[in-house]
């Protein structure tokens, strides 16, 4: 997979599930384009990054990323 073509102009990621408020509403921030590719980037399909995570904030990010194909 390769995360370069979501980058924005300061070569991060927008990720609106960054983090949690102790209310549960979602903090937007950014993800490093780096740290996917080392982590995701062997998955040919954002599905399977999907498939490959625990993490509920990763799994809304990369539904997110596909509403941005």
């Amino acid at each position: 997979m390769d995360f370069a073509k979501y980058i924005n102009e300061y070569g991060d990621i927008v990720n609106p599930y960054a983090g949690k408020t102790e209310n549960g509403n979602w903090l937007e921030g950014t993800i490093s384009v780096e740290w996917l590719q080392e982590h995701f980037g062997l998955y040919q399909t954002l599905d399977e990054c999907i498939q490959a995570t625990d993490s509920e904030g990763l799994k809304l990010f990369f539904e997110y990323l596909k509403t941005q194909q």
